[in-house]
């Protein structure tokens, strides 16, 4: 299966840019962003050439725009799209949604589409316990795509690398408050999680296109980088900051109790934070580690150390001077 047009919905979020900016790095794709009618978006690169870091080709994105809630809409979006990369945020990701965006790119001709997944097993009886309102169903729409590859309709296939790491260091889900150097601490702080920065994902996706065979319809995993616990993030960035963090223990016990309450309540976004930090510290019901079911080498993942994870998500989150050395290589 040989790719060379790329489709993405949901390109101006924090999933579809990354991996626009991997594209066009690459240079070897020819890119469409397929925006509704009413979005803002704008590529920076949309006509300006950029040119590759490894050729002397350019390229650029293509901006079109379709109605989402339409299949011949978006089925005439599609034409002569080779690869649809399904980029929108998690709660977009509900099956109806979803399944006029697989039957608009069958209908097109489309060979692959890659399912907007990101996150861990979405498979797991975990996963199924969060509320859909928030986190879609991916799982459904994963069974709907293996129905269709099935049949010979098409191929997908799915990347999962855990939370963002660099997301949730400087955004605070995973417990630091960088400026105010406060760190929370869940349990004992040594739980082992599987996350990936978001620039690794975005790699990781292009070298699935360039060679889908091995990753056709099914999902894989990777971890970007090694040993991620709370207690080594809160090692590295003292290091790294030289500076000391007031620590907070806090016991997840109570965290789970209360999402669940809150999710028999209808409050989903409390559910899902409380939910969210009880999947990935809770050592007695975690299944944030997926080490085992990780395929690092066959997209050429190259993890990193939690120090050079944390030094790379603070340089760019603009947090670089708050490092020791100012962010100075």
């Amino acid at each position: 299966m040989e790719l060379k047009n790329i489709a993405i919905v949901g390109p101006g979020g924090n999933v579809g840019s990354a991996i626009i900016k991997a594209l066009l790095r690459d240079g070897t794709f020819n890119i469409t962003a397929i925006t509704r009618p009413a979005s803002t978006y704008t590529s920076a690169t949309n006509g300006t050439p950029t040119t590759s870091n490894t050729d002397d080709n350019t390229n650029t994105v293509t901006t079109t725009t379709a109605d989402f809630s339409s299949s011949t809409s978006l089925t005439h979006a599609l034409q002569n799209q080779d690869a649809l990369l399904c980029c929108v945020p998690a709660g977009a990701t509900k099956f109806a949604l979803q399944k006029i965006i697989i039957d608009a790119a069958i209908e097109a001709g489309v060979k692959l589409f890659f399912a907007s997944e990101f996150v861990s097993d979405v498979c797991s009886d975990h996963y199924e316990i969060f509320p859909k309102e928030f986190v879609g169903e991916k799982k459904k729409v994963r069974l709907y795509l293996d129905e269709r590859a099935g049949n010979g309709d098409i191929g997908w296939t799915a990347l999962n690398g855990g939370p963002f790491f660099d997301m949730w260091l400087t955004k605070g889900h995973a417990g630091f408050n960088i400026p105010a150097r406060r760190a929370k601490i869940y349990g004992t702080g040594n739980n082992l999680s599987c996350w990936t920065p978001l620039p690794t994902v975005a790699a990781a996706v292009v070298q699935m296109l360039h060679d889908p065979k091995p990753i056709l319809n099914r999902g894989v995993f990777i971890s970007g980088v090694k040993g991620v616990t709370q207690n080594a993030i809160l090692e590295a960035l003292e290091f790294e900051m030289d500076d000391q963090f007031e620590v907070e223990y806090v016991d997840l016990r109570p965290i789970k109790e209360d999402a669940l309450e809150a999710l028999a309540k209808g409050m989903f976004k409390a559910a899902t934070m409380g939910l969210a930090i009880s999947f990935n510290f809770n050592e007695e019901d975690s299944k944030a580690n997926f080490w085992d079911k990780v395929e690092n080498e066959l997209l050429d993942v190259q993890p990193v150390s939690v120090r050079e994870a944390v030094r790379a998500a603070m340089i760019e989150a603009g947090m670089g001077k708050e490092l020791k050395d100012g962010g100075n290589v």
